[in-house]
């Protein structure tokens, strides 16, 4: 909660101290500290290991939103298996993950539509499951991006993957951009990056 929530309150109340923001721009901080809450509620419901039912739940929290800026959701998941390891603490780790890449792509795409997909996946011999955003908007240099000092919601992203085991990589050209989340069936086994 204290890099999610709480750094979303501290920040929102600075920039109101130093009037540094615009009522439209508290509105919308706020709004993301309530789905910042609202996403590590649902991480604690138990979801028996089943990795489409924590999609599910972010899928609810985020389609209004989607909505309301103009962008098409495509959802395109299917069976997956289960993730045995898969406690609130990890499922708060991947739903900000996920959060963050469709925040992403809310504040700097100018994208038009979002497709999530699932498939189970192999990455070199460890067995996974993946999940893939993509969007149809402008794209962005991801190396220099990851690299920048600047921001830090890419890294963050890097950071939460290898706490539970994942790997996470960005293609990004003119066309739009894929963000795919590699999660392990087993946790602890090692990938062969």
């Amino acid at each position: 909660m204290h890099d999610g929530v709480g750094a979303s309150l501290i920040s929102a109340l600075r920039s109101v101290e130093q009037g540094a923001v615009d009522d439209a721009k508290v509105s919308q901080i706020l709004k993301g500290c309530l789905d910042d809450l609202k996403l590590a509620i649902d991480s604690m419901e138990p979801v028996d290991a089943d990795l489409l039912l924590l999609l599910a739940s972010l899928r609810y929290r985020l389609e209004p939103r989607l909505e309301g800026s103009g962008i098409t959701l495509a959802w395109d998941v299917q069976d997956l298996p289960t993730l045995a390891w898969l406690d609130p603490s990890s499922a708060l780790h991947i739903l900000r993950i996920l959060q963050e890449g469709i925040a992403n792509i809310l504040h700097h795409a100018q994208a038009s539509t979002i497709r999530l997909v699932t498939a189970p996946e192999t990455q070199g011999p460890v067995a996974g499951v993946r999940v893939t955003i993509e969007d149809d908007g402008r794209g962005f240099d991801t190396e220099a991006a990851v690299a920048a000092t600047g921001g830090r919601g890419l890294r963050n992203q890097q950071r939460r993957a290898q706490a539970v085991g994942g790997t996470v990589a960005w293609t990004s050209g003119p066309m739009g951009t894929r963000f795919t989340l590699w999660l392990p069936l087993n946790q602890g086994a090692a990938t062969t990056d």
